[in-house]
């Protein structure tokens, strides 16, 4: 169960902003794709997944993780901590963006990820 709440973490707050596949990893999802937001949500949501994604990758150095590589389970879990905190501070944030349909997209994308992500194992 904790494995499962590391991925969630990682995966919270792995979001890429940028579209590019040179940039995406496998943490990555384009969720802002997915969902229909105005201009202002849009730029809100950029710039909350922009942080997160610079602290996790700050964890993830730390840690020893190349977000290119595949997952190693024994790395995830040293960060976990760490990652289930920026994960949580980058819901928080978005729950404050985005409605609750909104809300509901983006969690299924989140899903949709992790179960990438638990596969690739």
């Amino acid at each position: 169960m904790r494995f499962v709440a590391v991925l969630l973490a990682v995966l919270c707050l792995s979001f890429s902003i940028d579209s590019s596949v040179a940039n995406a990893s496998i943490y990555d999802s384009n969720v802002i794709q997915h969902l229909q937001l105005s201009a202002d949500q849009k730029q809100e949501m950029q710039k909350v997944i922009s942080d997160s994604r610079i602290r996790r990758n700050k964890i993830f150095r730390k840690h020893g993780i190349n977000p290119n590589a595949k997952p190693e389970m024994s790395l995830l879990q040293r960060a976990s901590s760490e990652l289930m905190a920026n994960a949580a501070r980058e819901r928080d944030a978005v729950k404050k963006i985005l409605t609750s349909q909104q809300l509901h997209v983006y969690d299924a994308v989140i899903k949709k990820t992790r179960e990438r992500v638990m596969a690739s194992f």
